[in-house]
């Protein structure tokens, strides 16, 4: 935990100069907006979704996030986080994840949690995922900022994420590494057969990250990467997210199915 806390304190500052602003309170729990399944089953799933940059919970409930999740996963829980800025600023975004969210929901009988994150907060699924590998059942990546210029043309360069090497695991998180260990995280997604098929990747086609999102996409299935005409916004996020919560309900229904037939 404390090399993931100096990593974020790495972090932050990338963040900061691409014009970001603290907002929030990192002295307090994470809170949110919780949306009861309109459907809800035996098996309980929770749908966890990070802000990006700016937004909060109120912010994501006015957008229709719940809804586009439960207008093609109605059996779904979906909590809309207040997991803001300050959390990353203050270094304790994973830490308070774990304690405030993640944790109290299997406390509560949840089968399946979910995690997904916009913008910064698909940073902050990457940062849990880096601390709690495979912990969350399922990762949404919206568009996540991974980096800066500097890495992300030295992935390119090297022929993509397959062909990058991030070096041996630092003794140490510093300046220099921080970033790569996030890229680190989306390496062993391409070398893991089974966790590769638990993540999804959203993105526009004129997204300010899309190259970000490119060279992550090798690293998972095919299918699992959903680029779409559109922006950096809310709007595409939508559109995308509603495809892919279409395509993993989908496949949750194939898969028990299978079961059920004792495949």
């Amino acid at each position: 935990m404390r090399t993931v806390i100096r990593l974020l304190a790495l972090a932050v500052p990338a963040v900061l100069l691409s014009g970001c602003i603290t907002i929030g309170d990192a002295r307090k729990p994470i809170t949110g907006i919780f949306v009861a399944a309109p459907q809800p089953e035996a098996e309980r799933t929770l749908v966890v979704v990070l802000p990006g940059f700016g937004n909060a919970a109120e912010d994501m409930r006015q957008q229709g996030i719940a809804e586009a999740v439960h207008r093609h996963w109605p059996e779904a829980d979906v909590l809309l986080t207040n997991a803001t800025f300050a959390y990353y600023k203050e270094r304790n975004i994973v830490e308070r994840l774990q304690a405030d969210v993640i944790a109290p929901a299997r406390a509560q009988g949840y089968r399946q949690v979910w995690l997904a994150g916009a913008s910064i907060g698909g940073m902050g699924v990457l940062f849990y995922e880096y601390a709690h590998p495979g912990a969350a059942d399922g990762l949404v990546l919206l568009a996540p900022w991974a980096g800066d210029r500097k890495l992300i043309d030295e992935i390119a360069a090297a022929g993509g994420i397959a062909q990058w090497q991030p070096g041996e695991v630092p003794a140490a998180i510093d300046a220099d590494n921080y970033q790569r260990e996030m890229w680190r995280v989306v390496k062993r997604w391409s070398e893991d057969e089974q966790r590769r098929q638990q993540v999804w990747l959203i993105c526009g086609d004129h997204d300010r990250l899309l190259q970000t999102s490119r060279l992550i996409a090798p690293a998972l299935p095919d299918s699992h990467y959903i680029e779409i005409p559109g922006a950096h916004d809310w709007k595409t996020f939508l559109a995308a997210t509603e495809r892919v919560i279409g395509a993993i309900r989908g496949r949750r229904a194939i898969a028990q199915a299978a079961a059920d037939r004792g495949y």
